[in-house]
């Protein structure tokens, strides 16, 4: 008797740890992968893909490597007390507090708004320059005097390695540089026919980027695949110098994975926040004042949304909102992103960026 009672208990055992075992299958979804660490891309010299650790789980950690490539007008030059942004969406920098300077930029000659001094390059804005601009909405440049100039110093551009195949490397914006709409009219329109294509394809192009740089930019083959929730068909693929990412690039596929960003759903990815520049905010650019994701910008994908009118953006916490916004959108910030030959190029190497530094 005391046998087939022991035996019973046994038996008990097992099928509770079975029992406890698939609920936490259930419970997680899956089974949980075994932890992996890898590179996504080629090497070139020093510099490699991104680093990913665990990347199907939900605590994926990404690092990118980082170049200074071209230069951009970024930080605002003010001759006295500074206001017109909150103090946590700054970032250190941003604000050049120089009397002498702000003097000598208000006698300059300018050129198309830029001019040089003491071989630095600066840039000016006015109201009339900016996307949008108001003295009082929320969260944006608070414009004191629309018609007053505002002067911007040329910094360089800070680029994530999204990817590395033998001498080529796909760069991302670290900072959203500029805002610009998807398209100047509320109408049907695709990437292939937007005004932020035609922009960044002549007007950021040639103001990024000299001459020797544009020549080490690479014409990338940019596909345009429909919204995979709406059926949304998104326009021919293109052949862009300049482009901006589309949602396969971000999530759900492999490539996503391969640049860093996590291809699952279930988590507001911080691989997928970015602030924008001070010069951006003065054109335009919203950002966050939730805690958590405070100063964080959205930026647009190049996916149409539920409607061809609509784009597809990443909002300030790191989630696509796949049903989008309308293309007239004007506080949306521009991540720009392009592929550059490294042997042509001249770049320096910047500070890595990690996954784990982007959650605020």
């Amino acid at each position: 008797m005391r046998t087939n009672i022991y035996t019973y208990l046994v038996w008990l055992l097992i099928l509770g740890a079975t029992i406890v075992s698939c609920s936490k299958d259930e419970d997680n979804g899956s089974v949980t992968p075994s932890s992996e660490e890898r590179y996504t891309g080629d090497s070139y010299q020093d510099l490699h893909s991104p680093w990913v650790k665990d990347p199907s789980q939900k605590t994926h950690v990404t690092r990118w490597e980082c170049i200074l490539f071209g230069s951009y007008s970024t930080n605002e030059v003010v001759s006295g007390s500074f206001n017109a942004v909150d103090d946590y969406a700054l970032v250190e920098g941003d604000v050049i507090t120089d009397a002498a300077l702000y003097s000598q930029l208000e006698q300059a000659e300018w050129t198309d708004d830029d001019t040089e001094i003491g071989g630095k390059r600066y840039h000016r804005l006015n109201g009339s320059g900016a996307v949008s601009c108001s003295t009082n909405r929320e969260q944006h440049y608070r414009w004191a005097d629309t018609e007053a100039w505002h002067y911007f110093a040329y910094a360089p551009i800070k680029w994530r390695i999204l990817k590395i195949s033998g001498t080529k490397a796909v760069l991302l914006a670290d900072r959203m540089p500029d805002t610009c709409p998807f398209h100047d009219k509320d109408e049907d329109v695709n990437w292939s026919g937007s005004h932020l294509r035609q922009w960044l394809n002549s007007d950021f192009l040639h103001r990024a980027f000299s001459e020797t740089e544009r020549n080490a930019i690479e014409t990338t083959s940019v596909e345009n695949a429909p919204n995979v929730s709406y059926g949304t068909k998104c326009g021919p693929d293109t052949q862009d110098r300049v482009f901006i990412l589309s949602n396969k690039e971000v999530f759900a596929s492999p490539l996503a994975t391969d640049y860093g960003f996590y291809a699952g759903s279930g988590i507001d990815d911080p691989a997928r926040r970015f602030r924008s520049t001070l010069y951006a905010k003065c054109r335009g650019a919203w950002w966050s004042s939730v805690e958590g994701y405070r100063g964080n910008s959205f930026w647009f994908m190049r996916t149409n949304g539920y409607t061809p009118s609509n784009i597809t953006y990443i909002c300030d916490f790191g989630y696509l909102y796949n049903q989008g916004t309308a293309v007239t959108c004007d506080d949306a910030a521009v991540l720009p992103a392009l592929t550059i030959d490294l042997t042509k190029a001249s770049w320096t190497v910047a500070t890595p960026v990690m996954s784990t530094d982007i959650v605020q």
